[in-house]
């Protein structure tokens, strides 16, 4: 049985700062996603509210800033960043985060706590080089910075990421858009909330679009309007806190949805009374989408092949009121005989490379790596063709991944529209932010949603 880790909370570092450190500790290890470790460390330590916001502004802030906090702890170590031991550097990372980008920690007390800090883990030894380097870095931040723009990694520097990723963003969409792509994956996202709007009694506000304004108002009401905004579809506000600690989510009114992911299913557009199948669906937010649209009436079949990962849809979708919906645990990559066409539409949301979701999955760009593409793009295609044969003549079949590659995207739709040339045709495609592959210059309008990919195939008669 596998437990949750329950560390001791050090009584001489305060309990955010230590459950970073901890975590960051874990993340090097390359066995669990940063959000699931922070998440156990954060719950078993019990963190208060503000705790919990602040471990998770700086482990997030470390990992978006990762190379160029290596790259000045290397520069003023006398012997260079790999000659020191590895809680050291998690420390000293910890440290040169809150000095350089968190104004309102005195820099005393980040230093003070970064030297107790080592007492904690048994590196006092080391801790009068933690004090120095904590001590110099303000004086000496200017001519660090001189040296990263001269550097030939300049670029991978200052926005911590691969070299393999620039240059394949560099190829993708040129020079100055790749960059911009690169500075925004390392700017904080706003928290999305979809509102389930299906709840509302027809009656008194019988249009749909009356129920969906008087769900938003509901939303900016609970959260409290001064920190929350809507832009007529979500309400978006500032994160910084688990998904699970605002009320709107335990209680079900809402769930956290990017507007990139909401694409898919505008697309699909599924009806009430039809029979919708949502493949490879955990977590579970698309699912709750078609759920809401449905409005009780059709049958709808969330399907993935991860038993533990589809608990959680069926928790969502229990904790949502949509208990009616059918889970169904299965490896996609197989054939579905016995369903066979006998559905209105389908929705395929293929495992991707995610390099849409950089800014919130902010380790992963140090998890991917150049065979990941052509590895996902193919099992893209196998869970493409197996998904077309459960969509009945006339019906529909969108294909959706949260990443930005064409070998995951356009060409894995066109790989399987060649093979299936008299039986489905492409309606359309949606590519997210539009900025990044417009044709026209500055134009960001979608600078706030995620990267996504959606292609929606229609079945012939």
């Amino acid at each position: 049985m596998n437990r949750k880790r329950t560390p001791k909370l050090n009584i001489r570092v305060t309990p955010a700062r230590w459950v970073a450190f901890r975590t960051l500790q874990d993340f090097r290890k390359g066995q669990k996603f940063i959000d699931e470790i922070l998440h156990d460390y954060a719950d078993s330590s019990r963190l208060s509210r503000e705790d919990r916001a602040l471990s998770h502004q700086l482990v997030y802030g470390v990992l978006r800033n990762l190379y160029r906090l290596d790259f000045w702890i290397d520069r003023m170590s006398s012997k260079g960043i790999g000659s020191l031991p590895e809680s050291i550097v998690d420390a000293l990372r910890l440290g040169l985060f809150q000095l350089a980008f968190l104004d309102r920690i005195p820099a005393h007390a980040v230093v003070d706590e970064s030297v107790r800090l080592c007492d904690a883990i048994s590196m006092g030894p080391i801790k009068g080089l933690v004090n120095a380097i904590l001590r110099r870095f303000p004086g000496r931040r200017d001519a660090l910075e001189a040296d990263i723009e001269r550097d030939p990694r300049q670029v991978a520097i200052q926005t911590s990421h691969p070299d393999w990723l620039i240059d394949w963003a560099n190829h993708l969409f040129g020079k100055d858009r790749a960059e911009a792509w690169l500075r925004h994956n390392n700017t904080p996202p706003r928290l999305h909330l979809a509102p389930i709007t299906s709840h509302f009694p027809q009656a008194p506000t019988p249009s749909r679009s009356e129920r969906e304004a008087k769900a938003i108002r509901r939303l900016l009401e609970a959260i409290g309007e001064g920190e929350a905004k809507t832009d007529g579809e979500t309400v978006t506000w500032e994160g910084g806190l688990p998904v699970a600690e605002l009320g709107v989510i335990r209680s079900g009114q809402a769930y956290v949805q990017d507007p990139a992911a909401r694409q898919a299913v505008k697309l699909l557009e599924p009806k009430p009374g039809e029979t919708v199948y949502d493949l490879c669906s955990a977590p579970g937010g698309k699912t709750l989408q078609i759920a809401d649209l449905l409005e009780s009436q059709g049958k709808l079949v969330s399907v993935d092949s991860n038993v533990n990962r589809l608990k959680q849809v069926s928790e969502n979708l229990s904790r949502c009121g949509f208990d009616w919906v059918e889970t169904v645990c299965r490896d996609l990559t197989r054939g579905w005989e016995e369903a066979n066409q006998s559905a209105d539409a389908v929705l395929v949301d293929a495992p991707c490379t995610g390099l849409g979701t950089l800014r919130r999955k902010v380790d992963l760009r140090y998890r991917l790596k150049p065979s990941d593409v052509e590895e996902l793009a193919k099992k893209g295609l196998s869970l493409l063709e197996n998904a077309s044969r459960l969509v009945r003549p006339g019906g529909r079949l969108v294909f959706s991944t949260c990443t930005l590659t064409l070998e995951e995207n356009e060409e894995t739709v066109r790989r399987f529209l060649s093979k299936h040339s008299k039986e489905w045709n492409l309606v359309r495609e949606i590519k997210s932010p539009a900025w990044l592959f417009s044709d026209t210059e500055d134009d960001q309008s979608e600078v706030e949603t995620d990267g996504s990919y959606c292609a929606l195939l229609s079945r012939a008669n």
